[in-house]
């Protein structure tokens, strides 16, 4: 009997899925609608959420990109991640621009401290 003549079994065998990134997707859509009220409030940390959700918009667009089945999950990961990058994106820049800034700008007593802490630590 030779095995050379048997055929593979057909199947999942050499075909790639994009499950995973879809899942993965979706997990840091989540992850930035978990977090970004509580880094919201830390004025730089604010855009971690939106750099989160970017990650998801590339791990999803890598996983359609290297599979041929199962790219269902990948593009709904695609999806909520273009949307949670969006509404992040723009609620970080507005906080950051309508509200931290002025209150920063406008905290003589803030400057004051800051001022003190640059001459402590590079001297006058």
């Amino acid at each position: 009997m030779s095995y050379e003549n048997i055929p593979e079994p057909a199947g999942e065998l050499g075909r790639r899925s994009a499950r995973f990134h879809g899942v993965l997707a979706l997990c840091l859509a989540a992850a930035a609608f978990v977090f970004s009220p509580f880094l919201l409030l830390i004025p730089l940390l604010g855009f971690l959420p939106a750099l989160m959700a970017a990650a998801g918009v590339a791990v999803a667009w890598a996983g359609l990109r290297r599979s041929d089945h199962g790219t269902g999950l990948a593009l709904t990961g695609l999806i909520v991640s273009v949307v949670a990058f969006g509404l992040k994106a723009s609620v970080a820049t507005l906080w950051n621009f309508l509200i931290v800034d002025p209150a920063v700008r406008d905290y003589e007593e803030l400057h004051e401290v800051i001022d003190y802490i640059r001459s402590l630590v590079f001297g006058s």
